[in-house]
């Protein structure tokens, strides 16, 4: 099948590609892994280095932020693939294909370092550097399969990658299946990665813990009318682990958490690793400025084509209750998120004295890191930015920790919500005395928007309560438009309609254009196609899930 053409070209591609002390300075040169090649420690390091970059482009250069944000109603465009927030995405379309080649490129890129480890490694190697490179390599798998899960459910579980090239007609595997090959990767993975990276933005034993935690959370109430208490309880004990044992801390300004000079900073538990300067090859960049960015001048006139906007949804998730019981809006994750009228940025276009927009509409800045000299060292390019991707970071797992106790439960408070208002008080907004499974949903939302992830956590929420969440999702205002923003005194935002010719609706921040064809979001529309060239080679996509043989 189609996938077994993905592995032939990639199990060749772990070159000699060194992360050094630096991913951003060092370079895949490309070439093939020779049987002489693992002849020390530094060479076990210098092969895994491919998994935090070249192995995710195909995933993340595009199909990213349709899957995880788009999807999630974070943004929305009527001109740039609008299908994937309409539920409308069919098995032809080619972002689609992209993700499931760019997960799987990251599965057979593992799987090839797992097995040149294991063949290949002269003597002089020792079992430390086996292990842990053996157990980065395990850490990625297992995150490209808690992506693959959560988009299209039963997906292919391999370990040898030449079993499918010899057999390319292979079945789909259960979920509870899948859950458990991510968790005994993981496990491995927490066992024999280091305390502390081995160069910066290396993973650890946290970063393999954090994704444990998610994992954990996910399967509790995956397929159940409750979320199971063994799994919630131990999410907790690894969430306690890291924010007791990690080390990690929440960053103090939310908006250093995006940029630049903040890559790999104290609440990042694993980040993919992106070569900056222009000279670099192709598939070790981050390409999606372009995609994000809506005004050039915000990147110092390099080139951008976004058309994209926050969701009407998402712009009304910055309002909030305030202690006193009013209507608030939220600011300080909302401009580091979006931009709207007026808003100024003093680290972006620094060298002009900052940026403030004149639009008036809102515009995306999370992921658009400013222009390439003063802002940024140089390196920003086109189709080319310095931002490390963020896979988990410490406030997730102060959420998952808060979900864990809340578990079946209809609301929690005092201990239960520490962290939870722990975040709160790093955004300028009231705390909570108590917080409910809304509270959650909201919160993840704001917190994460834009970093592709809020679709995934709403999955979890939907496999769990599915009629909930069918409601919550056909309540988005999926698909709607706007003319204008205007801002109120108090940075309310305030939709307003210019053309007497069209249909509004009114929406709880003023009228919004009405879809010419709303969105339908039902159980059979919520996971997405295999995509159909891999079907027409693998007729295997369209059967029954088989379990998978378990290798102990």
């Amino acid at each position: 099948m189609k996938l077994s053409k993905y592995i032939l070209g990639l199990a060749v591609m772990l070159g000699t590609a060194s992360c050094g002390d630096d991913f951003l300075n060092k370079v895949p040169d490309g070439s093939y892994v020779e049987d002489n090649f693992y002849a020390n420690d530094a060479a076990i390091a210098a092969s895994t280095g491919p998994l935090y970059n070249r192995a995710w482009f195909d995933y993340n250069s595009r199909a990213i932020w349709m899957l995880g944000s788009m999807r999630a109603n974070d943004v929305f465009s009527l001109y740039n693939s609008p299908q994937f927030a309409l539920f409308t995405v069919d098995a032809l379309n080619s972002d689609l294909s992209n993700a499931w080649q760019g997960l799987f490129s990251v599965v057979t890129m593992a799987n090839a370092s797992i097995n040149n480890i294991n063949t290949k490694c002269l003597p002089e190697v020792t079992e430390r550097a086996k292990e842990a490179g053996i157990a980065e390599a395990r850490l990625m798998r297992a995150c490209a399969y808690y992506y693959a899960i959560h988009i299209w459910g039963p997906v292919i579980l391999f370990e040898n990658n030449q079993d499918v090239v010899d057999n390319p007609v292979r079945p789909l595997n259960y979920e509870e299946d899948v859950f458990e090959f991510i968790i005994r990767d993981l496990e491995y993975a927490a066992a024999k990665l280091p305390e502390t990276p081995s160069a910066p933005g290396r993973a650890t034993s946290w970063s393999a813990k954090a994704m444990l935690a998610k994992t954990y959370l996910s399967r509790s109430g995956w397929g159940k009318p409750e979320r199971d208490q063994a799994d919630l309880d131990k999410c907790k004990e690894v969430c306690m682990d890291i924010i007791q044992n990690s080390g990690a801390q929440l960053m103090e300004d939310y908006h250093d958490l995006f940029k630049y000079r903040h890559n790999n900073n104290i609440e990042s538990l694993l980040q993919l690793q992106w070569y900056a300067s222009a000279d670099g090859p192709w598939y070790v960049k981050n390409t999606l400025i372009s995609d994000l960015c809506g005004d050039s001048k915000m990147i110092g006139g390099v080139g951008c084509w976004s058309a994209l906007n926050p969701g009407i949804d998402m712009l009304m998730q910055y309002r909030y209750k305030g202690s006193n019981g009013q209507d608030k809006w939220e600011v300080i994750r909302r401009d580091a998120t979006f931009v709207t009228p007026g808003v100024h940025y003093d680290y972006i276009c620094i060298a002009e004295g900052g940026y403030t927009y004149d639009g008036t509409s809102s515009i995306l800045k999370k992921g658009v890191p400013g222009g390439p000299n003063d802002d940024n060292d140089g390196y920003v390019s086109d189709m080319n930015s310095p931002l490390n991707t963020y896979i988990v970071r410490l406030a997730n797992i102060y959420l998952t920790y808060t979900e864990a106790c809340l578990g079946n439960k209809e609301s929690i408070s005092g201990d239960d919500i520490q962290y939870f208002n722990a975040l709160r008080r790093r955004a300028g907004i009231d705390e909570v005395a108590s917080v409910t499974l809304d509270d959650l949903i909201r919160e993840n939302r704001v917190e994460f928007s834009l970093e592709y992830q809020n679709w995934y956590y709403l999955i979890d929420i939907y496999k769990w309560k599915p009629e909930k969440m069918l409601a919550y999702f056909n309540n988005q205002y999926r698909g709607y438009t706007w003319d204008k923003i205007e801002m109120g005194e108090n940075q309310e935002i305030k939709l307003v309609a210019t053309e007497d010719w069209k249909t509004y609706e009114d929406t709880p921040i003023g009228p919004a254009i009405v879809p010419s064809v709303k969105a339908n979001v039902t159980a059979n529309s919520i996971f997405l196609p295999y995509p159909e060239a891999d079907v027409i080679q693998n007729p295997l996509l369209k059967a029954e899930p088989e379990h998978y043989n378990f290798n102990d």
